[in-house]
């Protein structure tokens, strides 16, 4: 026996990790599922304690409903334009501008639901002496005796009433516009419309009161910028003229530009000198030029003959010279007339000679007059342009004077154009437009019954949500399977279905059930424990009874023994034997009499017919068991069975409260340690764990058993899919005397 134990517990231990990662559901740790199913199965597993909450929140709500006072809601919308709005294509510029827009709004938005437009509603409206308003909100409580509140209580009253109006207006932006609904909720439908339309009012009251004020202070601002610019460009005139008059600067005309106001271009006594000078000049120069050309030209005296004395005299000249010509011809040179002619002829020569020469005497002094001229103009010009530059030099610190005048002009233009602008237009039009006023409403705006049950459900659901997650923080009930391995570090061998007890012994003999299937796959999970295969000897416990360890152990028999081998069950629990119950025989003999001293085994060991394996009865109880167990007849009674079967399966007694588990299991391989699913004890299972585990034992793997619909639900399942339309069994054992 000590030899089997001590078989390679290194490899039993490097096996049973492959094992882990052949078994389907176990890949990965713990199973992928989606947080919304998983949810959706929490709430079917508590769905009680879902419907009680979602009843209780849906009852509060009705009850609630017509508890409540019923309220009428009067709305007004009003358009909100912006002040100013600014059209670019520029991206920068378009952001800013939406910006601006959007804290306008936000800033409109404020005021509407502001304290002080609460005070200008109160008094407005008189709301302190209205009856309604003071009936439908008790605010003529605590008076005096006359009915007259005093001062104190008048604003105390005063207070409470902006805290109602407050509390009763609702403002509400229509999405994508400029307009605002404006609502109030009270218990009169034409207390609702008066406080919704007063409100409003103030509202488009206060807005042009504060462009009122804006305005004249902006005049009051204006008016004393005025005075002060027109006395700083009276002073700076003043001192340009001075400057001008010293130094004998004299503007004859300016032009001033008519965008930037200041004065471009300019003329001055000096400069309309030199320009008239200059003009002169070349006047001068142009007859001086005409004088010297006449003077020097070979046409001169041509030219002064055409006097009208030169003129006769060259005709009377050519009319002798005709006739000397011709008398001379005809005559000799004697003949009195031809003498005559000639001596005309030469006596309008010398005419023509001194008239000649008295044209070119003229020529001459026209000549020198204009030299003289030319050369008078240029002395002055030269005069002139000195005084001039001098001139242009004292200039540089009147240009400046003068920018500083059309400065202080520019400035004081504008400011008194603003300032008539503001005058003509008063306060301007106002921003504020009331597109519909308010009126009454006959049916009531609250309470709304399927809002309030709308709202009651979604806080039922928000309750059971919060139980179930509650519960299912305390729950430490296997909810799935392969959770045993992340709590108590053991690999899952098995999961078996919870059925009816009535059906377990039919479904078990069944090889296309559940509860077959499920042990078939334990049985095949357990050929992987060992280099061997399957463990030759190995028991079944659990923590406490009632577990599924005994069907267990009933069932893996019958299955190894359906796999061709040869299978004997001992019913080693001999203080609460159960196998008897299962298989329908008397407990005479068994286990506890072969412990006490009976040799003949075969006596001891009978054959099931319908499941096929041999067993052993726990026998009579001793009254010692412990002590039985702690004898080595138990190891000699394994070790004879071993020679004969293929393998030994013994049904333990629980661990908690006994010696008895962990002493048998020194004397077989390894044990399979039963979990009930439903148990909410993993710190009972974790202590049980530990007491084998400091024993010695090999600890092959965990089997869970009673895995129902709620551990299904999880998707848990080697993929059988669990049921057959067996049913399942809330309260019952499963198998017949399970313990």
């Amino acid at each position: 026996m000590d030899s089997v134990n001590g078989r390679g517990s290194m490899a039993k231990a490097a096996i049973g990790e492959a094992l882990v990662d052949d078994i389907p559901a176990y890949r990965g740790g713990m199973l992928d599922m989606h947080m919304l199913e998983r949810a959706f199965i929490a709430l079917l597993n508590h769905k009680a304690w879902v419907a009680g909450a979602v009843l209780a929140c849906l009852s509060a709500g009705l009850i609630a409903t017509f508890l409540m006072t019923p309220l009428y809601t009067s709305t007004s919308r009003i358009e909100i334009s912006p002040q100013a709005p600014v059209e670019t294509d520029v991206e920068g510029a378009r952001e800013k501008t939406l910006t601006n827009e959007i804290a306008f709004f936000n800033t409109q938005y404020s005021l509407l639901a502001s304290r002080s437009l609460a005070q200008r509603t109160v008094r407005a409206g008189n709301l302190l002496n209205d009856k309604e308003f003071l009936a439908v909100y008790d605010l003529s409580e605590g008076q005096e005796g006359d009915g007259v509140p005093n001062s104190a209580q008048r604003a105390h009253m005063a207070e409470r009433a902006e805290k109602i109006l407050l509390e009763a207006v609702t403002i509400a932006p229509v999405r994508q516009s400029s307009l605002v609904d404006v609502s109030f909720s009270t218990p009169s439908p034409a207390l609702s419309t008066k406080l919704t339309n007063l409100w409003v009012q103030q509202f488009v009251a206060a807005n042009l009161d504060r462009r009122f004020a804006a305005t004249s202070d902006a005049r009051k601002f204006l008016e004393q910028r005025i005075i002060a610019l027109r006395r700083n460009l009276e002073d700076s005139e003043r001192e340009l003229i001075t400057y001008a008059t010293t130094n004998g600067i004299i503007t004859i005309e300016g032009k001033v530009d008519p965008i930037s106001g200041r004065t471009v271009s300019e003329r001055t006594l000096a400069s309309a000198d030199v320009e008239q000078v200059s003009e002169a000049l070349g006047a001068a120069r142009d007859a001086r030029i005409a004088a010297e050309s006449q003077l020097n030209s070979s046409t001169a005296a041509a030219d002064s003959w055409s006097n009208n004395a030169v003129s006769g005299l060259r005709q009377r000249r050519a009319e002798l010279s005709a006739d000397v010509a011709r008398l001379s011809a005809i005559f000799g040179d004697d003949y009195p007339e031809l003498v005559s002619k000639k001596e005309q002829l030469a006596t309008l020569n010398r005419s023509i000679e001194i008239e000649t020469r008295r044209a070119q005497g003229i020529n001459r002094e026209t000549y020198a007059a204009a030299v003289k001229r030319e050369r008078d103009l240029t002395t002055e010009l030269d005069k002139i342009t000195g005084k001039y530059r001098d001139q242009q030099r004292r200039s540089i610190e009147y240009a400046i004077l003068q920018r500083e005048v059309d400065t202080n002009r520019q400035l004081y233009d504008g400011l008194l154009q603003r300032y008539k602008e503001i005058g003509a237009a008063g306060v301007g039009t106002n921003n504020i437009a009331v597109v519909d006023t308010a009126t009454p409403t006959r049916k009531p705006s609250s309470p709304n019954l399927l809002l309030n049950l709308a709202v009651a459900l979604i806080a039922g659901l928000a309750l059971a949500a919060a139980i179930v997650f509650l519960l299912e923080q305390l729950d430490q009930s296997i909810r799935d399977p392969s959770e045993v391995t992340d709590r108590f570090g053991l690999p899952l061998l098995g999961s078996i279905p919870k059925v009816d007890a009535d059906d377990f012994e039919e479904l078990l003999l069944d090889k296309k059930s559940s509860v077959y299937e499920a042990y078939l796959a334990a049985q095949t999970n357990l050929t992987f424990l060992t280099p061997h295969g399957a463990p030759r000897s190995f028991l079944l416990t659990s923590t406490r009874p009632a577990e599924g360890k005994s069907s267990s152990a009933l069932s893996l028999a019958s299955v190894f023994c359906q796999t061709n081998k040869k299978v004997i069950l001992i019913d080693a629990d001999i203080r609460s034997p159960s196998l008897n119950e299962m298989l329908g025989i008397e407990n005479k003999i068994g286990l506890s009499n072969y412990l006490t001293g009976v040799e003949n085994v075969s006596s001891l060991i009978a054959k099931s017919g319908e499941f096929g394996f041999d067993y052993m009865l726990a026998g009579p109880m001793p009254p010692n068991a412990a002590e039985l167990f702690s004898s080595s007849r138990l190891g000699q009674l394994i070790d004879l069975l071993l020679e004969e079967y293929d393998h030994v399966i013994l049904d333990a007694p629980p661990v908690l409260g006994l010696a008895d588990g962990p002493l048998l299991a020194r004397a077989v391989e390894g044990v399979m340690f039963t979990i009930d699913a439903s148990s909410n004890s993993s710190r009972a299972i974790k202590s049980a764990l530990n007491r084998l585990r400091q024993t010695g034992a090999q600890i092959y793997g965990a089997l869970v058993t009673k895995v129902g619909r709620r551990n299904e639900i999880y998707g848990y399942g080697y993929g059988y899919g669990y049921g057959y339309g067996y049913g399942y069994g809330a309260d019952k054992q499963q198998g017949n005397g399970d313990s």
